[in-house]
């Protein structure tokens, strides 16, 4: 079994597990990555599973016959997006938000709450508050009013989580919370302040982590690592750049996701540090007759028993074979660049 409390102090890149899989691999293909963490969606296992009947399936660790870790994400940063860029229908209120699933038109109602019971129902390791998640350019006015919910909700996941189940110490969960304030240094770093004064396993950082140009908002990001506890988990939510999680790692941080790992893959975009920059687009006609390995210097099963020839020849015809060579390769790199910073 995973030893969470050991977790929480090593560095760990968590590939996203949207419905329970990381898509185009099977457990053990993952496990063979060096993967010690997933994130899981809530949102979406909600939605096309539902909570009560992974549950009565005996959690998504048994499901998936997953040894490691489990997040489970609070469903807000995708409810929340859906519903402000009006892909979903749905309305945010002060306590959470309505919406109705695309699916089958069945409504929801998420409260920092309902959010702790649908993730203690998928049964993971680690659990998020919900947080009232916006995107970048907010005015003044609109972040104090994120930051205030932001605060309010996650007393609410707290008392919720301690008082129903007994919190960590009866169910052997961690409890995170989320850091918002936009692009105000103040306003992070009085949300950072008031979350310690509450108390919590985890401070993750919340809202969108590069500015229009690309770059992390380091200041941004300082702010949340200065005000909160050094011996708790500080999770660098959607960072996923190699670099940028190398930076990440120097200010402080040490769980990272993102899910352009395993979309890079199944699209042709693979890493490799023969590379300059790191990216090797594997569809592209220079590739087509190498023999070389993705990555020289790659212990991966693809690296070793495979060229970019082949990797290209079966991404080019859409061959599912193809996927799932590619994403094998870019989280094992992943979990080697994480290990170089352990």
């Amino acid at each position: 079994m995973t030893d969470i409390k050991k977790l929480t102090k090593e560095k760990l890149f968590l590939p996203d597990a949207t419905r329970g899989a990381v898509r185009f691999l099977t457990t053990k293909q993952l496990k063979e990555t060096g993967t010690k963490g997933l994130v899981t969606n809530t949102l979406h296992l909600l939605i096309n599973y539902g909570a009560d009947h992974i549950k009565d399936l005996g959690g998504i660790k048994k499901l998936m016959i997953w040894d490691g870790m489990v997040l489970t994400d609070s469903g807000g940063f995708q409810v929340f997006s859906l519903i402000h860029s009006g892909k979903w229908k749905g309305k945010i209120h002060k306590d959470g938000a309505i919406f109705k699933s695309p699916r089958d038109g069945t409504e929801y109602e998420l409260t920092p709450e309902s959010s702790i019971d649908i993730q203690m129902k998928i049964d993971g390791d680690v659990l998020v508050c919900l947080d009232d998640c916006r995107e970048t350019d907010l005015t003044r006015e609109e972040a104090e009013e994120s930051v205030e919910r932001t605060i309010a909700w996650a007393k609410k996941c707290r008392k919720h989580f301690d008082n129903k189940y007994g919190g960590t110490k009866k169910t052997g969960k961690l409890l995170t919370c989320v850091v918002q304030g936009a692009n105000y240094i103040d306003l992070r770093k009085e949300c950072a302040q008031a979350l310690v004064d509450i108390g919590f396993d985890g401070y993750n950082f919340g809202g969108f982590v590069v500015n229009e140009e690309g770059q992390l908002v380091l200041d941004e990001m300082k702010a949340v690592i200065d005000n909160t506890p050094e011996d708790k988990i500080k999770y660098a939510m959607g960072v996923g750049k190699p670099q940028d999680i190398r930076e990440a790692s120097k200010i402080g941080y040490n769980w990272f996701d993102t899910v352009l790992v395993t979309r890079n893959a199944r699209h042709g975009t693979l890493y490799s540090s023969d590379i300059p920059d790191e990216i090797l687009r594997i569809k592209n006609a220079e590739y087509a007759n190498d023999l070389k390995p993705i990555d020289s210097k790659c212990d991966c099963e693809v690296c070793q028993n495979h060229s970019r020839a082949y990797v290209h020849h079966l991404l080019k015809i859409g061959e599912a074979t193809g996927m799932t060579l590619a994403t094998i390769h870019n989280l094992r790199y992943y979990q080697k660049l994480i290990n170089n910073l352990n």
